[in-house]
């Protein structure tokens, strides 16, 4: 179980939207070497959000993950932040990314626990 949760205060264009996903999708599995089978991805665009005092453009992400390796978090903020500069062009100070090593029990899947 992989879930990426990108929210940003930045327009996504609907015809963008399928390319980002899918990026991203591919970004995350293959930088934890999981199969992409077990990531979702979901995109929140274009909502309010305020960052240094300031609405300049911003994103949060959320990398939740179960077995989440500590040592991997540095390269995945890198290759999460350089994803985020080049598709939705936001500065990487200005990204935010919240990682969570989830417990197996609390994730469901096709009517069982992981």
């Amino acid at each position: 179980m992989l879930y990426l949760q990108i929210q940003t205060n930045v327009e996504v264009k609907p015809e963008l939207h399928t390319m980002l996903l899918e990026t991203a999708s591919r970004t995350v599995a293959h930088a934890l070497s999981k199969p992409e089978s077990y990531v979702m991805v979901a995109l929140n665009a274009n909502i309010p959000m305020c960052f240094a005092g300031n609405r300049q453009p911003t994103a949060l992400l959320i990398l939740e993950s179960i077995d989440l390796p500590i040592d991997s978090t540095p390269a995945l903020s890198q290759d999460l932040c350089l994803f985020i500069e080049d598709v939705l062009k936001i500065p990487r100070d200005r990204v935010y990314i919240r990682f969570v090593n989830a417990e197996r029990w609390s994730w469901g899947w096709n009517g069982r626990t992981f």
